[in-house]
């Protein structure tokens, strides 16, 4: 089709999600950088599908959408076939994706958009299966990640050299980008007693007393001093 998909979508908002009841999915700012960035023949894959679909079959993509509603599929490709976009190059797995994503064959992907189940721990999930199948480079989105189990991801990214969090698009939105073929450290940035860490689980007075130890023993001088008991104690007992 001739013209932008995304204002073509804004201006019509069809009904793809919950039986055809709703019009739902990434913002229009998100769905309009798909639509700049996303290139004929590049290989891409969401979990989910709706608008996003559309905007990748418009852009040539050979795109994936793994989704647990046939009649999403059913949706999007009478959207497609109404606007005039060619259906070749995408392709619906139907299932859910804690249990298509690890049978798939697609790697060296371009661009993944999580943006399928959000409950804890699913957007998780997603990110580890995908991540590795994602090329040196390529490009994650990260949907709503207000989230507590979307911005859980964020917040290790964060710590992690072989990713780089490049920014938002929109208010909902987050970009990230793979620089390396490696997995995260096994230990939490800072070590045992650094790092961004919380004792929320603690009844409160405890949780008071359990913070203000770990904060002293955080600081070098609460490790220097920490070392200096243990020799003495060691000295007592020869």
């Amino acid at each position: 089709m001739s013209g932008s998909v995304t204002r073509t979508l804004r201006d019509s908002r069809p009904l793809i999600h919950e039986g055809g009841r709703t019009c739902a999915g990434l913002s229009w700012q998100a769905l309009e950088w798909l639509e700049d960035r996303v290139a004929p023949g590049m290989r891409t894959l969401e979990t989910g599908a709706g608008l996003s679909t559309v905007v990748f079959a418009a852009s040539g993509a050979r795109h994936t959408a793994v989704t647990p509603e046939a009649r999403e599929e059913a949706a999007v490709r009478a959207v497609c076939r109404g606007l005039g976009i060619a259906e070749e190059g995408l392709d619906f797995v139907i299932g859910r994706s804690e249990e298509v994503l690890p049978g798939l064959s697609e790697s060296r992907l371009d661009l993944v958009l999580v943006d399928g189940a959000h409950g804890f721990p699913y957007a998780i999930l997603d990110w580890w299966q995908l991540a590795r199948r994602l090329r040196l480079g390529g490009t994650m989105l990260l949907d709503d990640a207000y989230l507590p189990p979307v911005l859980a991801i964020l917040d290790g990214l964060r710590g992690v050299p072989s990713w780089r969090v490049e920014g938002a698009i929109g208010d909902r939105t987050v970009l990230v980008r793979k620089l390396a073929d490696e997995l995260p450290p096994g230990v939490w940035p800072g070590g045992p007693f650094g790092g961004r860490q919380s004792f929320r689980y603690l009844p409160v007075r405890r949780r008071l007393v359990a913070s203000t130890r770990h904060r002293m023993l955080s600081t070098r001088f609460g490790e220097l001093a920490a070392g200096a008991r243990r020799t003495l104690r060691s000295r007592r007992r020869s």
